[in-house]
């Protein structure tokens, strides 16, 4: 008799290894079609309509799209520049974070009037009249969009005309140094700002 309740009792430890397995197994399963449904229910087949499945009154003013990268800046609420990274995943393009802040959209020609920054490696601002003029931080030059690329009932309405938007991009952290303001066709320093 005794032998026989020791093969009982094997088995039903077996059985319930066996069943708590499943139960793990299927928990795993759940938890992994939880997760691959909301990824792909925050995925878009456009960095642009994941930017405005966030806020849909931005404006929006792409910098770039490679691969799986897009670098967009935007104007909030008419009165703050932003930038954000929109990185390509397994479903599609989703935005990372969002980074704002105010910005005079009537700016000097000859006043950097501050910068912002997104993370470690962009800094960026407004100039007007970019076209005559250069930003130099140490011995590079800031990359600048013509933000009369917009529609033009959007540079009408935000009084874009002759706004560029200047920024530095690096893949690692950027070097800190004085940001320079310069005259395109004399090279003369109209203003600086320590970075």
């Amino acid at each position: 008799i005794s032998i026989k309740k020791i093969k009982v009792g094997i088995i039903m430890k077996s059985k319930s290894r066996t069943s708590k397995s499943i139960t793990i197994l299927l928990m795993v399963f759940i938890s992994f079609f939880i997760w691959l449904m909301s990824e792909k229910s925050s995925s878009y087949s456009e960095p642009s309509e994941a930017l405005f499945a966030i806020d849909q009154e931005m404006v929006l003013i792409p910098g770039y799209k490679k691969d799986d990268e897009a670098l967009y800046f935007f104007i909030k609420d008419k009165n703050y520049l932003g930038a954000t990274y929109v990185k390509k995943g397994l479903f599609g393009w989703k935005t990372g974070v969002l980074t704002w802040g105010s910005s005079d959209f009537k700016a000097s020609s000859d006043n950097l009037n501050g910068y912002s920054g997104h993370g470690e490696n962009l800094i960026y601002g407004l100039i007007n009249n970019g076209d005559k003029r250069i930003i130099k931080m140490g011995e590079n030059e800031a990359k600048l969009l013509n933000l009369e690329m917009l529609p033009n009932s959007t540079v009408q309405e935000y009084q874009l005309q002759d706004m560029y938007i200047w920024y530095f991009e690096s893949e690692t952290a950027l070097d800190r140094g004085e940001i320079k303001l310069l005259n395109k066709s004399t090279g003369e320093q109209l203003d600086s700002v320590d970075n």
